[in-house]
C-alpha cells in the first residue's frame, strides 16, 4: 500500500485530541507527553510498516544479462 500521509495525520491528531479530552487540573504533565509520545511512535511504526517497496535488480549471469523485480509489503 502506498503511504497515505493523511491517515498518519488523523492518528497523530488522535493522539493529541485523546490528551486533550483527558485533560484535568490533578493530571501529571509527564504522563500525558509520555502517552503522546507513545501514541506518535506507534502511528509513525504503522505509517512506515503499510508502505509498499518495488525494487528492479539487474546483474550478469553466464547466460547474459538479468533484470527482475521484488515487491515487498511486509517491513519489520
Amino acid at each position: 500500500m502506498a503511504l497515505i500521509v493523511s491517515v498518519l495525520e488523523q492518528q497523530i491528531k488522535a493522539a493529541f485530541e485523546k490528551q486533550a479530552a483527558k485533560q484535568s487540573e490533578g493530571d501529571d504533565p509527564a504522563q500525558a507527553v509520555a502517552e503522546i509520545a507513545a501514541d506518535l511512535a506507534a502511528a509513525i511504526d504503522a505509517y512506515i510498516k503499510s508502505a509498499t517497496v518495488t525494487s528492479v535488480v539487474t546483474g550478469t549471469s553466464p547466460a547474459g544479462p538479468v533484470t527482475g523485480t521484488a515487491t515487498s509489503t511486509t517491513i519489520a
